[in-house]
């Protein structure tokens, strides 16, 4: 009869070594999608902003003078 203990010891170390890289890549990529989330939540946060300011432009309260609106300097 064959002994299997060497067999079992290497498979439970191979385990043991698909365990530790599975955890390295969940730690990597909550990381990454930690970044990701922050990332997101300014960007949506700028886009919010040019709305309002698109908002205010469109209603015509820019507080940016329009040079066509203004008169002509008075040396025309």
């Amino acid at each position: 009869m064959l002994n299997k203990e060497p067999d079992t010891a290497e498979r439970v170390t191979d385990l043991e070594s698909r365990i530790v890289f599975l955890e390295d890549t969940i730690e990597t990529l909550n990381g990454e999608l930690a970044e990701l989330s922050r990332e997101f939540r300014l960007a949506k946060q700028a886009l919010q902003h040019m709305y309002k300011r698109m908002e205010h432009m469109q209603s015509g309260d820019s507080g940016i003078a329009n040079p066509a609106d203004e008169p002509p300097p008075p040396h025309y």
